[in-house]
């Protein structure tokens, strides 16, 4: 019989390796020659059986006997892949890397880690749905989907602290071609909650899937937080116990956190678990009354374990009084006012007294011991002009809480109103007052001084994210917009267009137009020697006048104090000559 050419061995159906693929194990071997035979040769979760069981036959089991043990009923990919990692060959290790990288098979997504996972490219992962997580999370949110499928996410362990819903998920990822994707979610701590789903392109979602981040940092730091708003309280007759209930559409907390109510009046304890929504458990009942007040903590397991730190506090309504005091957190401290360690230099106390004494006016506005002379100046211009503006933008909820609504800074083209709560609690310098914004003109006292600055400033702070945030300068222009929702227009000044300014102030002021001008930063310090008015600092203007034929500008400093011209009266207010005016100040702000 003479020699058969490759084409004439084909078609009596052998195929040849191809070149590329030199490999060493019999059953290996015979396996990828029978696959290649196949008109769409794929490595799948079922077929990939047959080479475990070439790799597990070398643990001293017999072929047979390794794909009986792999295909026991129930056997998990781990025990699978402790039978065929425990008989893995040098030899074999080599042709499943040839295999993996030479091959050209289709693969399923199990058979495909299964190899990586021999050859130690990738770790096992021990479940395969329609999305699946690899890794740790330290350069981003890795995994495994569906080809084309969209990634949804959502962290738990922050939504309790914004206004989202459990499905306000962001899309962090695209699977590519081969099921993979590499997504990237902001401010993500070691330990945070996130829920994920995939979404495909006829809209259909997968279910949800929640991993615990790690990897990102060296250890744990970030407590849970439980939202105090979202919870009611509710005595049963005279029972003795008290409900627990909240809008389950929003998370109370991030999933599994442990959260404690202690009876302030009886001193006993209840413990209890978030759902896996973060939600309280249905049907949860505590001991108490009317009245009682019943302290929160909270802890992930990690932080906070002894349950030491109090979240806030909550009061059932009834008793001696019919309302819920709510204790809020409060935003953070400006970092000048932080010890070492971040702990406060402050403290916090609770402020009781009037919203409004006689109306909102400008001069209720004192600057505090902070940095933002361009939010009190800002304020104390809308208060000036429209103060209907600033008594409808704070709501005395009657439970010591207080709703402040400003406007986002493109309200005007499209935004939205932004409502901040807060509560009524202020840092305090020792001696007494407020640390920050504060109201002149009346009584300190906690149960007395008019409240709407300091309220409004506070609101600011959490909304913006913390004292040191809006402590370090800014915008008053953007304040007046953010406040009163419409857009401001910036000028600078100069003598040449000193006259034109002083129009269009006139004309402002007499629409009612919040205005506010800013003076030229710490460099040009030489130019404000002994005039009163200081170098980095905004005021609030007031309108213009004309006396025996010079003109003036109206001011006031947020200090509520130190003014031009040194006139006396040390409260802030002052009016200035227009050249003076053009020469001391650098720009004006002017609500459209």
């Amino acid at each position: 019989m003479g020699h058969l050419s490759p084409t004439r061995l084909i078609h009596r159906g052998f195929v040849p390796m191809p070149p590329s693929l030199r490999l060493k194990d019999a059953r290996i071997r015979s396996f990828t020659e029978n696959l290649q035979r196949e008109a769409a040769p794929k490595l799948t979760d079922s077929n990939v059986i047959e080479i475990l069981s070439a790799v597990g036959d070398r643990s001293g089991l017999s072929y047979e006997k390794a794909k009986s043990n792999l295909t026991k009923p129930g056997i998990t990919r781990a025990e699978q892949f402790a039978i065929a990692s425990a008989g893995l060959s040098r030899d074999e290790k080599a042709d499943l890397t040839q295999l993996l990288e030479k091959s050209g098979f289709n693969m399923d997504l199990g058979a495909k880690n299964f190899l990586e996972a021999l050859v130690g490219k990738a770790p096992l992962i021990e479940t395969f749905g329609p999305l699946t997580i690899t890794g740790d999370q330290k350069n981003g949110i890795a995994g495994i989907a569906r080809p084309g499928e969209v990634i949804e996410a959502i962290n738990l362990s922050t939504a309790p602290s914004g206004r989202l819903h459990l499905t306000d998920t962001m899309v962090i990822s695209t699977a590519d071609a081969s099921g993979k994707f590499l997504g990237q979610m902001p401010d993500v701590r070691e330990g945070d909650m996130i829920r994920m789903r995939t979404r495909a392109a006829d809209g259909s979602t997968s279910d949800w899937l929640t991993i615990e981040a790690k990897g990102i940092e060296t250890r744990d730091t970030r407590n849970a937080v439980v939202n105090l708003e979202r919870m009611d309280l509710a005595a049963v007759g005279t029972t003795g116990e008290v409900t627990v209930t909240h809008n389950t559409a929003r998370p109370l907390s991030e999933p599994g956190a442990s959260i404690r109510f202690t009876n302030a009046r009886t001193g006993e304890k209840f413990d209890f678990k978030a759902t896996e929504n973060g939600s309280i458990p249905a049907g949860l009942k505590l001991k108490g009354k009317a009245g009682d007040e019943f302290k929160v903590s909270v802890s992930d397991g990690k932080n906070n374990v002894d349950m030491s730190s109090i979240s806030g506090s909550i009061k059932v309504p009834g008793g001696a009084t019919d309302i819920v005091g709510v204790d809020l957190p409060d935003p953070k401290l400006h970092n000048d006012d932080l010890n070492a360690d971040g702990t406060p230099k402050f403290k916090t106390e609770r402020f009781t007294g009037p919203l409004f004494i006689d109306g909102p006016s400008a001069a209720d506005v004192r600057q505090g011991a902070i940095g933002n002379c361009y939010f009190p100046a800002a304020l104390a211009s809308v208060a000036a002009m429209q103060p209907d503006i600033i008594k409808n933008m704070v709501k005395d909820n009657g439970d010591g809480t207080y709703t402040v609504k400003f406007n986002t800074a493109n309200s005007y083209s499209g935004g939205r109103p932004v409502e901040v709560k807060v509560d009524g609690d202020l840092y305090v310098r020792s001696f007494g007052g407020p640390l920050y914004g504060g109201s002149l003109g009346g009584s300190t006292a906690k149960d007395k001084m008019e409240l709407w600055f300091p309220i409004v400033e506070k609101a600011y702070a959490q909304w913006k994210g913390s004292f040191d945030t809006i402590g370090n300068g800014g915008v008053a222009g953007q304040v007046m917009a953010e406040v009163m929702g419409r857009p401001y227009s910036y000028e600078n000044l100069s003598a040449a267009n000193a006259d034109r300014m002083f129009e269009r102030i006139k004309t402002a002021a007499a629409a009612g137009k919040p205005m506010a001008a800013g003076t030229y930063g710490t460099d040009q310090s030489a130019r404000y020697t002994n005039t009163g008015v200081y170098a980095n600092h905004a005021y609030s203007v007031l309108g213009v006048e004309e006396k025996n034929g010079e003109k003036f500008v109206k001011l006031r400093n947020p200090w509520g104090q130190s003014e031009y011209g040194h006139d006396g009266k040390n409260d802030g207010f002052f009016t200035m000559p227009l050249a003076k005016f053009a020469e001391l100040y650098r720009a004006v702000h002017i609500i459209n």
